[in-house]
């Protein structure tokens, strides 16, 4: 990872966790799974970052890797791109960059929804071939 994504994904991210006060329902189990997490999660190479959300409906944003750390307006739907920067348990630490904008919004969303851009693509490609 380049030192620009990750200074720009560590600010992105201190700002989402300082939400936490107004959105989180349990801010002292998402610190210390924030906490927690930072010095457990398992880097994700850059070559192998890319993923699209799958499944229905919204995927929502947490601020630390715990389901009662759920951010209220934060998500990204079915076929958005995301960057992955790590795993921890059912939770990969994510970046969205906004087509349109050029924002980005990171956090952490459950695991099971994401599928890695490459078999996305690599499935569509199949299906064409029959």
């Amino acid at each position: 990872m380049n030192v620009f994504k990750f200074l720009l994904y560590a600010f992105l991210a201190f700002f989402a966790f300082q939400s936490l006060r107004v959105h989180a329902q349990a801010p002292e189990v998402c610190l210390a799974a924030y906490e927690k997490a930072e010095w457990e999660k398992v880097a994700i190479p850059g070559h192998i970052s890319d993923r699209t959300v799958a499944g229905v409906g919204r995927l929502y944003f947490h601020v630390a890797p715990d389901d009662r750390c759920r951010l209220k307006n934060v998500f990204v739907v079915p076929n958005d791109r995301l960057e992955v920067y790590a795993q921890y348990g059912e939770f990969t630490e994510v970046i969205y960059w906004n087509p349109v904008s050029g924002a980005g919004t990171a956090g952490w969303v459950p695991s099971f929804r994401l599928v890695e851009t490459a078999k996305v693509l690599g499935m569509a490609r199949t299906n064409r071939d029959f």
